[in-house]
């Protein structure tokens, strides 16, 4: 809980319309997440313009507003000149208020993921608080700041990025004691530039990362590997590489319930099941419990305690659907997720006759898009699809490399959806819905769960 007279001064606001309590406990930009206590920011967008909504912030219990023109609704106004540059300037010195150790996040792939299975094992022991869904922007890092509870004995937050510079800004307002850097692969190639570079910029977090810190490093990846001698952080391995310190044995991927592993750790082999999909995740599960034993919890209670984590919507989220089942991993796609998901498509022991996909654009790969489309159909190919249906322009310009039954469509995607339900009727299916978030296959997922 934090004043909102003090967070006026702080960030040189004029307040207006004060009303007690004149405090807040946490912060969003949508109205239609505001909980009781928020104090809601008014941020300027390309289809909606914040100041519009503020009225609704306040029918659903928002404790005040940040706002950047004079409004006759609501109270506790914090009436600034930019809003986005004032939420950043409050959730700098809310940070400087708090004395929890802050553990960052990063990765071409599998933050949310980790996030979640990392809050689960520190839960153990810990009263953690981690950033909710993918808050991990210019824009969602301090939202996620603005809502530790107090009585937080950790945090969790995900630091994403497009280009260099980004996870270092990030980390300046973080100010993370430890960290987490997943892997690097093909992801944002057309801002960031190589996998090098993307390396690089995913080093920002290790370079923010004080001497006495832990930093939970993967490595099987070479670009990492090839950096440790820059990193004054107290560096613990994962992954399958037999010289990690954690690394997942035995992997069971088929059960639809979750996968089951055994992990190797300096404290000996611990048996772990964990109720999310893929078996990638085993390995990030093994980073979860790398951080958590460089704080302190025994291997055992954290492989006990990531029998708590939850699935994250739109991330190989298992749904009923009419003609059997629906994987929908259509939150984001990049090669190293798409190959990740046809693995798990393929392994997932159910009842079905038939095992397909629908695969859309892989956005941000620069000028070898191309290639990485072909790519993604080959290995549909290589993982035995009975079906597979593609969207998007860049999607559908490789689908005639598919030898098999399917469609694609450019832009319609009703009837791509039309196309899947015709084919996909009569014996049990298992459909894959994956693209890159802005495609909007979650829509795709929603509608033939229903249908």
């Amino acid at each position: 809980m934090w004043d909102l007279r003090q967070a006026a001064r702080e960030i040189g606001a004029r307040l207006g319309e004060v009303r007690e309590p004149c405090t807040a406990t946490g912060a969003t930009c949508d109205s239609r997440k505001v909980r009781p206590g928020d104090l809601f920011v008014a941020l300027p967008g390309q289809r909606h313009d914040g100041h519009e909504f503020v009225q609704q912030a306040f029918a659903r219990g928002a404790a005040g507003a940040l706002i950047s023109r004079p409004l006759d609704v609501g109270h506790n106004l914090l009436l600034t000149q930019d809003t986005q540059r004032a939420l950043w300037a409050l959730a700098a010195w809310r940070r400087r208020q708090l004395t929890m150790p802050v553990i960052g996040v990063t990765g071409s792939f599998g933050k949310t993921t980790t996030k979640e299975l990392l809050t689960a094992a520190l839960s153990s022991r810990y009263r953690t608080y981690r950033a909710p869904e993918s808050y991990n922007t210019e824009l969602g890092v301090p939202l996620s700041i603005l809502s530790v509870p107090d009585d937080a004995e950790a945090v969790v937050l995900e630091l994403g990025m497009t280009a260099r510079g980004e996870i270092h800004e990030l980390t300046e307002l973080a100010q993370p004691w430890g960290g987490i850097i997943t892997g690097v692969g093909e992801a944002h190639l057309a801002t960031a530039g190589s996998v090098e570079d993307i390396a690089e910029a995913k080093w920002e977090l290790a370079a923010a990362i004080p001497e006495e810190g832990p930093l939970a490093l993967a490595w099987d990846y070479p670009q990492l590997r090839a950096r440790i001698e820059r990193c004054q952080a107290v560096v613990v391995r994962f992954g399958r590489n037999k010289q990690a310190d954690f690394r997942p044995l035995d992997v069971d991927g088929g059960d639809p319930a979750g996968i089951a592993f055994r992990a190797a750790t300096p404290a000996g082999v611990v048996s772990a099941r964990v109720p999310l999909l893929g078996e990638h995740v085993a390995t990030l599960a093994c980073g979860a419990l790398a951080m958590a034993w460089s704080m302190g919890v025994r291997p055992e209670a954290a492989a006990r305690a990531l029998e708590d984590a939850r699935p994250v919507p739109h991330r190989l989220e298992l749904l009923s659907a009419p003609f059997g089942w629906i994987l929908d991993d259509s939150y984001n796609a990049n090669p190293l997720s798409v190959r990740a998901a046809l693995q798990t498509v393929t392994s997932l022991h159910l009842p079905v006759g038939r095992r397909a996909a629908l695969l859309g654009d892989m956005l941000d790969l620069g000028p070898n898009e191309a290639w990485y489309h072909q790519r993604m159909v080959q290995e549909a190919h290589w993982h035995g699809l009975d079906n597979l249906y593609c969207f998007g322009e860049r999607a559908s310009k490789v689908f005639e490399a598919w030898p098999g039954p399917g469609a694609a469509e450019a832009q319609d995607l009703e009837r791509l959806i039309q196309r899947i339900r015709e084919d996909l009727a009569g014996s049990p299916s298992l459909l894959l819905v994956k693209g890159s978030r802005r495609i909007g296959l979650e829509h795709v997922a929603e509608v033939l769960a229903a249908s």
